[in-house]
């Protein structure tokens, strides 16, 4: 699921903000309390298995400053799933470098 995530990071980071969002979208469209209770919830359900499975994969992962990832997700989830997105490449690569040039 991860790796479906990460070859569409883009199109999962604009979806992940449009669910963000998705209070504002139904204040707008003044759309009735169980209509807008409803859609409120289901984007709260998705949202928590998308950040899930992120929260999972850093933690699978041997990842550069893991701790601060984590972290991340709990004080700014609204952030730091799409950043760690786009940079897991990146982390990986560098905690198996940073093994490398220690021996």
């Amino acid at each position: 699921m991860i790796r479906t995530f990460i070859k569409y990071r883009v199109l999962v980071s604009v979806i992940f903000y449009i669910l963000w969002g998705s209070d504002f979208i139904t204040n707008v469209l003044d759309l009735n309390k169980e209509t807008s209770s409803f859609i409120n919830w289901t984007t709260v359900a998705i949202l928590f298995i998308f950040w899930l499975f992120i929260l999972i994969d850093m933690i699978k992962q041997n990842l550069k400053d893991k701790t601060f990832w984590i972290l991340s997700m709990f004080f700014v989830p609204f952030f730091a799933p799409v950043v760690y997105l786009f940079r897991r490449k990146k982390l990986l690569h560098l905690q198996n470098n940073m093994f490398r040039n220690s021996n």
